[in-house]
């Protein structure tokens, strides 16, 4: 069985590996790699180096763009153009009651 190296291989230059694309942004490895599946931020710019998987940090699909995103979330198209005002509620049992009241005799 191979040994691993006393000394890793630093990521690419603008790159991170997986475990510190994790600890940057506070997502699990696994959820890094399920992200990466469905080609979502911020696993959609990461590319496999032997058996390594590097994120750029830099650039549309890089960490720091993510980030962006997080911090500055797009406006909802559907609701920032919704011209008819929200139903008003009906309250349960407004009505009054159709039994008549039996007299207490």
């Amino acid at each position: 069985m191979p040994r691993s190296s006393q000394n890793p291989t630093p990521a690419p230059p603008g790159h991170v590996w997986i475990d510190e694309a994790s600890r940057l942004t506070g997502l699990s490895v696994k959820t890094l790699y399920n992200r990466r599946y469905k080609d979502e931020s911020p696993s959609a710019g990461s590319f496999p180096i032997g058996r390594k998987l590097a994120f750029p940090l830099e650039g549309p699909d890089g960490i720091k763009a993510w980030f962006e995103a997080q911090r500055n979330p797009a406006p909802d198209a559907d609701k920032a153009h919704s011209s008819r005002p929200p139903e008003p509620r009906r309250l349960r049992n407004s009505r009054p009651s159709q039994h008549p009241v039996k007299a207490a005799a």
